[in-house]
């Protein structure tokens, strides 16, 4: 990677299974992508069940008369998009928080990523995937991650069809160009959408669930739930 190792760190831990961290090493600041912190995100977030048509059935397949109830979301849903380590001294990142978590604080923006540009044949210095969750559908999350000369981009995607019933796609896009004068801006964007497979169906598209296997075409197909977009500036202190 040339010059640019010194900027960024890109490390799988064996220690860490399911884990990303993209590290700037002049700063020490970390942003990262683990199993454990998604997992805590569908705790906290906590949405309602989605009911599966066999339910009725299997609700008292125990005892006819001790219904059983689902009360959890059991398709472990999670808004996760990432989480930071900043060193308290690292005056160099604005919008740090003066919080004893010491978080980094986005700042929104109109500023969307330029996935056109991303298509370029810019050579890519690296590229991984990996799987953080995984018989009525699909939930998955996965981060996708890829390095070139001109910076790096991130995809972390949680993929949900249940099938007959409804199909939930959020996905958290990052980008970062290496820029001029020791600094460099992270652009983030957000984005949950999702529909019932009635809706869908309503509106001629086929009712055979194995035609909703890839997200990527599928979202084009959902209303948008939840979307915005976000960024914050990393500098590399001066030396006096």
């Amino acid at each position: 990677m040339g010059r640019r190792t010194s900027y960024l760190s890109l490390a799988r831990d064996g220690i860490w299974d399911n884990s990303l961290v993209l590290k700037h090493v002049n700063t020490g600041t970390k942003i990262h992508f683990n199993a454990f912190d998604a997992l805590v995100g569908w705790k906290h977030e906590a949405l309602p069940p989605v009911e599966v048509p066999a339910a009725a059935k299997w609700k008292f397949r125990s005892k006819p008369f001790q219904q059983v109830v689902l009360d959890y979301d059991y398709t472990f849903t999670t808004p996760y998009n990432g989480s930071e380590t900043v060193k308290r001294n690292a005056e160099c990142v604005r919008g740090l928080s003066n919080e004893s978590s010491c978080s980094l604080q986005w700042e929104d923006c109109m500023e969307k990523i330029d996935l056109v540009a991303l298509t370029s044949k810019e050579p890519i210095l690296f590229y991984d995937e990996e799987e953080e969750l995984a018989d009525n559908g699909i939930s998955l999350l996965t981060v996708k991650v890829r390095v070139m000369p001109s910076g790096w981009f991130l995809l972390l995607r949680f993929w949900l069809r249940v099938d007959g019933v409804l199909m939930r796609l959020r996905d958290t896009r990052l980008h970062c160009l290496f820029g001029e004068h020791m600094k460099s801006v992270i652009l983030r964007e957000s984005c949950w959408i999702e529909a019932t497979f009635q809706a869908l169906f309503s509106k001629g598209y086929p009712s055979d669930c194995a035609a909703y296997s890839d997200p990527s075409i599928i979202s084009e197909r959902l209303p948008i739930i939840m979307q915005k977009a976000q960024k914050i500036s990393i500098e590399i202190p001066c030396k006096h």
